[in-house]
């Protein structure tokens, strides 16, 4: 099958782009499985897994936690 047949295919399915649906299933999936199982499940490269989870905004904990460090840091003499 020819990747012009398969765009036309997928059109018709309500699929329009091929590269946006593909970067939805990854977030989605790094939001639901560990970026470690999830490279181990895929078969994809540590790195790419990684990449992704990061671009879904990593880790939550690490996000509060700098929310919290800022939020502690003096802004003058006390």
């Amino acid at each position: 099958m020819s990747p012009s047949t398969l765009q036309n295919r997928l059109s018709r399915l309500g699929i329009p782009s091929i590269s946006l649906a593909r970067n939805g299933a990854w977030l989605a999936l790094v939001g639901a499985v560990h970026w470690k199982m999830l490279a181990d499940i895929l078969g994809t490269a540590d790195g790419t897994a990684h990449a992704w989870h990061q671009h879904n905004g990593a880790d939550r904990a690490s996000y509060v936690a700098s929310r919290l460090k800022a939020a502690q840091a003096p802004s003058g003499p006390e």
